[in-house]
């Protein structure tokens, strides 16, 4: 398969983890969320499907999931394109057998510009990946989850959608809409096994609060550490949840652990807001 990269790993999945036996599709793979949570799908047993637009992004990735020990494959894939979707997952299929688990984590960041300001065509295109690149990537996954008996969608969400930043509008009300879309699909996918919740992080320490730390201690002229400290002191836990804290959360959605959930909404913010 030419869009595809086989990653010989492990033997299939049988009683070795809490996702063993499960095909898990991630979107949005590279660094941060996305590389977090394949590493932790990995670790507990599933087989992965790793999409990003572009393929070395996803080369160092499924090198990390080989090393665990996962069994991977990768397919280039823009999820604004209906069609690169339906590949995606028939590629997951054909490798694998079917789809068990969709983490919709590819996103596009917001203009960084008022309301006023902004051309909102730049807003539309952050609501075309944000909310109907997902809508398309799940519409794509439900005939073979539904092939399997059901399955689970993991949105990925965003503090932000509860608590708006300033000059970050048309990622917040793209984040709104698509936990909007979860209870919607959760009511009317439920019927038919298919579970779908989200994940909502705050500040992740990570490679993209790491750009945000060292710009703001830049512009502001202070060290580095001002900044980390200020951040933390908002949280109740004393310091901002880590990309693989949050992708604990994305596995308890994927397992049988959160049979009994769907249309949820977890927030994984250390405790910055209570929803």
């Amino acid at each position: 398969m030419s869009a595809t990269e086989r990653v010989q790993g492990r033997p299939a999945a049988g009683d070795g983890g809490l996702l063993a036996g499960k095909v898990c599709v991630v979107s949005g793979v590279g660094p941060g969320l996305g590389r977090q949570a394949a590493r932790a799908l990995a670790a507990h047993g599933a087989d992965l499907v790793l999409a990003a637009r572009r393929q070395s992004t996803l080369d160092d990735v499924v090198s990390e999931v080989r090393d665990i020990g996962a069994r991977a494959v990768t397919v280039p894939t823009d999820i604004t394109d209906a069609e690169a979707c339906a590949r995606l997952m028939t590629a997951a299929s054909e490798e694998f057998g079917g789809v068990d688990v969709l983490v919709n984590n590819a996103f596009r960041f917001d203009a960084f510009q008022s309301f006023e300001e902004v051309d909102l065509a730049l807003w539309r295109k952050i609501m075309d990946t944000n909310l109907f690149g997902s809508l398309q990537m799940t519409r794509a996954a439900l005939p073979f989850m539904r092939a399997r008996g059901g399955g689970s969608v993991v949105m990925i969400a965003s503090m932000v959608a509860r608590q708006p930043q300033p000059v970050q509008g048309g990622y917040a009300i793209s984040k709104g809409a698509l936990l909007t879309a979860t209870r919607v699909l959760a009511y009317e996918l439920g019927p038919s096994g298919v579970r779908v919740n989200a994940v909502v992080p705050g500040w992740m320490a990570g490679p993209s609060v790491d750009i945000y730390i060292d710009m703001t201690s830049s512009s502001r002229g202070v060290p580095p550490q001002v900044v980390v400290d200020e951040l933390n002191a908002r949280v109740p836990l004393g310091r901002i949840p880590s990309d693989a804290d949050v992708a604990g959360s994305i596995v308890y959605l994927a397992s049988d652990l959160s049979v009994a959930m769907t249309g949820q909404a977890l927030d994984t913010n250390g405790g910055e807001i209570f929803a």
